[in-house]
């Protein structure tokens, strides 16, 4: 059996009095490899920082018999040390040798990685490595720990990044953690098939509630009607025949009512099924003033993008078909943002039909101000009923309880995120445009995010390097190559 490599115990971190984290017994082995997922806000990074000695629980232990070499989501500032990094990695990742104050998210990315591998360690912890990398970076990362010898602890929203690369999953959810064995799609499988055990663990106990109840009543009625019948009795002329026969009926009735109250017990005394809470497919209805009839209601002809000196596209035509869910792809710096904006704009070239109404979304830090719930702040601008907002709402993970009553303007983070995701959905659009999406939001949301897409009656243009989420929602797959758009998958 391989060595014990880090062992945490009876551990509980809070924040603000907030419970994040409480691990009864986790242990992790030399050589696993482990991908841990959950909510923005569940306590992912926390668990990082706790194993690497970052911060200390507030009670229990934590004991660690290697040294982990720690990948931070987030560096304020990229000082790397050229002497300590080897030259084949900044040339497999295509690090640029211009000023690194210029670098953009990609390339800093990449610095940092060629940095991070450099040095071998025994152990790897790694918090959302694939950010910003676009897919030739992801594919580098995915084979450098494809092969990796040593025990790798990972944060990762991308599902192909998790199928590729880990064993085992840790799940996070309400501060306790359950392992999973196998990648991200043998946890999803697993997933089902407790979700599938729930639900008939849930309609078993309704069946067994309803048949005891049903019993109970059965046994009461009987009981009531002997009553009756003793009632009769008693008030007739009393004769030793007849007052033998009372108190026999007074038996039998006492018998039936105590059976009725032990069947009532055997209801209060069976174990609660929670019921699942299974997300509605939400039905978005056009209205009619929003419906498009071209067949093309974006086109390109002779497209021509420069930014700066450089030319990004040249000459390029496309028609992008209605109703359909169109995925852009290229690598870093090949113009996928600056094409949305392009058509966002009607820029030179672009043709838009007369009746497009766009919804976008770009991905940042947002922060909302105000003290209307989310509902209300949906419901200002939206179209539709209440119900379908609450639905989306539902979808993204919101309770019902907080869309009503908790302000936008204490939302966390990732909550602001999942509204504005929400309010790209409720506000009236025809084409919506999405630019790296699936950036810094949890899996959850982002299998959220696939299927209001999917609901979504119009047509989506979207950019993503996340492979499995391009996979699950693209109809068509463009791709820019040598300043043009190809039409590679539909």
């Amino acid at each position: 059996m391989n060595q014990l490599v880090i062992e945490l115990k009876n551990i509980e971190k809070s924040y603000q009095n907030k419970d994040i984290l409480q691990i009864e017994n986790l242990k992790v082995y030399e050589n696993q490899k482990i991908g841990i997922v959950g909510r923005n806000g569940e306590g992912k990074s926390t668990l990082l920082k706790l194993i690497s000695g970052e911060i200390k629980p507030d009670i229990g232990e934590i004991n660690t018999k290697i040294d982990f070499q720690y990948y931070r989501q987030i560096e304020s500032e990229i000082q790397p040390d050229f002497t300590k990094i080897d030259a084949e990695y900044l040339s497999r990742l295509n690090v640029p040798e211009h000023n690194i104050q210029h670098f953009s998210g990609g390339e800093q990315t990449r610095m940092r990685l060629a940095e991070y591998f450099s040095i071998y360690h025994f152990g790897l912890m790694m918090d959302e490595p694939t950010t910003h990398l676009d897919r030739e970076g992801i594919q580098f990362l995915v084979d450098q720990l494809k092969y990796y010898y040593g025990t790798l602890i990972v944060v990762s929203h991308d599902r192909y990044f998790l199928d590729e690369v880990v064993d085992i999953i840790w799940e996070i959810h309400e501060g306790k953690i359950t392992v999973y064995n196998g990648n991200y799609s043998d946890y999803q499988v697993q997933k089902e098939q407790e979700r599938i055990e729930q639900e008939n663990a849930y309609e078993n106990f309704l069946k067994e509630k309803n048949r005891l109840k049903k019993a109970a009543k059965v046994k009461q009625a009987q009981a009531d009607k002997l009553n009756q019948v003793s009632t009769k009795q008693k008030n007739k002329a009393v004769n030793p025949g007849r007052l033998g026969s009372s108190k026999q009926k007074d038996t039998v009735q006492k018998a039936a009512h105590k059976a009725a109250k032990a069947i009532e017990k055997r209801v209060e005394q069976l174990d609660e099924v929670d019921q699942l809470q299974t997300d509605k497919i939400i039905q978005f209805p056009t209205p009619k003033l929003l419906e498009i009839h071209n067949d093309f209601p974006i086109m390109g002809q002779d497209v021509t993008i420069k930014k700066s000196d450089k030319v990004l596209f040249h000459e390029m035509n496309f028609q992008f078909p209605l109703g359909k869910r169109i995925g852009i792809v290229g690598p870093n710096g090949s113009g996928k943002s600056t094409l949305l904006q392009h058509i966002l704009e009607e820029g030179s070239g672009i043709t838009l039909s007369k009746k497009v109404v766009f919804s976008t979304y770009k991905q940042m830090a947002y922060q909302l101000s105000g003290e209307k719930s989310m509902v209300d702040y949906l419901m200002e601008d939206t179209e539709f009923t209440e119900p379908i907002v609450r639905s989306v709402l539902n979808n993204l993970g919101f309770n019902q309880g907080e869309v009503s009553t908790k302000a936008i303007s204490d939302l966390s983070g990732g909550e602001a995120t999942r509204l504005v995701i929400a309010k790209l959905f409720t506000d009236p659009s025809n084409v919506m445009i999405l630019d790296e999406p699936t950036n810094f939001i949890d899996v959850q949301t982002i299998e959220a995010l696939e299927n209001l897409m999917k609901s979504y009656n119009g047509t989506i243009l979207f950019t993503s390097h996340d492979q499995y989420f391009t996979k699950n929602i693209a109809e068509q797959i463009w791709e820019i190559n040598n300043q043009k758009l190809e039409l590679i998958e539909y």
